[in-house]
């Protein structure tokens, strides 16, 4: 294919070109309490010009957060806006009380207050807004942030880490903009934004410097290099450290998706790089290629700057070398997989709209569409039938990726991952252990094109335990409540006499009372109810005990 290309500046038909901006670089926040406040502003992204945004903390975009892994997060999130949101911690191993999909509702005006355990390993990952149906709006408008994890294994490694020096944000996204200012909610963008700063530059030290990248677009998949094809090291991919760093010239990202890469400056002062996407690349299933039975764009088919790095004097301390080896992410065996399951992709339509389904189903808020073993070990694998590739993320899991057509991953895929990039026609394996619970509250597993995910192209499942019992009040009182899941009959059984049976479901609606005469076991019908989670309470004299149970 014939390469068209934009070395110049980034494009932006409306408001002309301007001369290039210092990169933004967001507060890096670490605390015992974290309060993001969530607001409606106006921002100015070009001289003069109001844009009306939505920003965590701030105008647009939001803080950094650096959590240390063993360590408990605390986080108040305040919805200061005048519609619903919620707060998805992207890539984070929480239960689904804590994971903040659409069911964990913000009013307006309201707090949410989360608490969960830092179990992820060193890496980069995010959180966004994932109200149903409003998520795009939302993310288009500056709702998102990055989430640093750091832990003993990477502190052991010789790598960049002085945030903001060496240790570089890149959140890249398109946007387009209205003659008033005004973000246009779509796919694509006619103008790129790195950190919110459009036509941005960076000083950057004469040493190994890292940027952690993250595709936080709504459709467009960036294919990264430098601009002559110069090496770079990709150290780290969404769930953390590679084994070893892997040298590359191109690396694909799509939306969600992230990469720490580390790009040796020695020597170079007084150089200029550019970061590049090569547009020009992307096959033509790719959202962001030049295909034009799609929506269009001043950016589609093109390559681009992302990023000039003016390279300047090394600091006192610097890294001066790329380590031989990282991490230790062993993948997860397949023979220790109990179930396989099988997502298949269908749909013909475009970047931006069409009904997207998988295994010919759409979202439906009320409708649990797989129910997890805790601590079960699957395999998923996703089918593409569809006529274009679509990024998969699961929520509360890292996955690793088995093969793709049958084929290993390449190196840079070979680490702990949530998002996966499915080309048409492409069958992907991915193994994964569900060592969270939902608790009430179901995970997500979606395509990351938002515009698909607002038109629901997604699903839920829950991870439950479904042989225990929760005790409340007395202590030995528990209840046994089986089969679950279920499609008709329930039997339960207690320690204690029941006088009294209570069903609600995951909203906390009490669906089904009943007075009981006395007994320890009893049968109740499950085959009128709709599918989902619902939580079992069985009172007798002073006890109370409750337990999950799943509709199918």
């Amino acid at each position: 294919m014939h390469a068209r290309s934009l070395t110049i500046l980034a494009f932006l038909p409306l408001f002309g070109t301007f001369a290039q901006l210092p990169l933004a670089i967001p507060p890096a926040l670490e605390q015992d309490t974290f309060l993001l406040d969530v607001q409606e502003h106006t921002h100015q992204f070009y001289p003069g010009v109001n844009t009306p945004t939505l920003g965590v903390n701030g105008e647009y975009l939001g803080p950094t957060l650096i959590f240390q892994r063993g360590d408990t997060a605390r986080l108040r999130v305040h919805n200061g806006m005048s519609q619903i949101t919620t707060m998805h911690w992207h890539g984070m191993h929480v239960s689904g009380d804590q994971d903040g999909g659409p069911q964990r509702v913000i009013d307006p005006g309201t707090d949410w207050n989360v608490k969960y355990n830092v179990a992820n390993p060193a890496g980069t990952y995010w959180y966004h807004p994932h109200p149903h149906m409003l998520t795009g709006t939302q993310a288009t408008r500056g709702i998102a942030g990055m989430i640093i994890v750091r832990d003993d294994e990477e502190n052991s490694l010789d790598l960049p880490r002085t945030y903001g020096v060496d240790d570089i944000p890149v959140v890249i996204q398109d946007r387009r903009f209205l003659s008033n200012g005004a973000f246009v909610v779509g796919p694509y963008g006619d103008s790129l934004l790195v950190n919110g700063t459009p036509h941005p530059y960076i000083d950057l030290p004469a040493q190994v410097v890292r940027l952690r990248l993250l595709n936080g677009s709504n459709s467009r998949v960036y294919r990264i290099g430098l601009q002559g094809d110069s090496t770079f090291h990709m150290i780290a991919g969404d769930g953390g450290l590679l084994n070893a760093p892997v040298p590359l010239q191109r690396i694909d990202l799509s939306n969600g998706e992230r990469a720490d890469i580390l790009l040796d400056l020695t020597g170079l002062d007084g150089d200029s790089l550019l970061l590049m996407s090569f547009g020009s690349e992307l096959a033509q299933s790719v959202p962001g290629s030049d295909n034009i039975l799609w929506e269009t764009s001043a950016l589609n088919g093109i390559d681009f700057p992302v990023l000039r790095i003016r390279v300047q004097a090394p600091t006192p301390a610097p890294v001066t070398n790329v380590p031989a080896t990282l991490g230790n992410a062993l993948p997860i065996p397949e023979n220790t997989a109990v179930r396989t399951r099988v997502k298949t992709i269908t749909g013909n339509g475009m970047v931006g709209m069409g009904m997207f389904l998988i295994n010919g189903l759409s979202f439906d808020l009320n409708l649990i569409n797989d129910s997890v073993q805790l601590n079960a070990t699957e395999i998923w694998t996703f089918v593409n039938n569809s006529n274009m590739a679509h990024p998969m993320h699961i929520h509360g899991v890292s996955f690793f990726v088995l093969d793709r057509n049958g084929i290993p991953p390449a190196p840079e895929e070979a680490g702990a991952k949530d998002v996966v990039l499915v080309n048409t026609g492409e069958t992907v394996r991915t193994i994964m252990r569900f060592d969270h619970p939902t608790n009430g509250y179901p995970y997500m597993y979606h395509c990351h094109n938002l515009m698909h995910e607002d038109h629901m192209m997604m699903l839920q499942f829950i991870v439950t335990d479904q042989g225990q019992g929760l005790t409340d009040r007395t202590k030995g009182a528990s209840i046994h409540a089986f089969p679950s899941p279920t499609s008709g009959t329930l039997r339960y059984q207690a320690t204690f006499a029941i006088n009294e049976l209570v069903l609600t479901d995951q909203l906390g609606r009490v669906v089904v009372t009943r007075q009981v005469a006395n007994t320890k076991e009893g049968f109740l019908d499950l085959g009128s109810m709709p599918s989902g989670v619902y939580v079992l309470s069985l009172r007798g004299s002073g006890e109370v005990a409750r337990s999950t149970v799943v509709r199918e």
